[in-house]
């Protein structure tokens, strides 16, 4: 897929389970949490209008964006 300034991007990431467990039950009882970062390291927030944030459940999370110019297509 090419990319470019104004094309849309979404990506998912979905932390799985060998534990036996669920993986819902296994983030809950250790405490983990999923969360999307920029490439500085520091976490996105959802109160900046370029990133839609959701969720499916504890284990799924997708990240849509917007490219501007200044990402470079990165």
């Amino acid at each position: 897929t090419e990319i470019s300034a104004g094309s849309s991007v979404t990506l998912s990431c979905q932390l799985y389970s060998y534990t036996g467990v669920s993986c819902d039950d296994w983030i809950r009882s250790e405490e983990i949490q999923l969360f999307w970062v920029n490439q500085a390291g520091v976490k996105l927030t959802i109160s900046d209008s370029r990133y839609q944030e959701s969720a499916r459940g504890l284990c799924i999370i997708t990240l849509t964006t917007t490219l501007l110019n200044e990402d470079d297509n990165r």
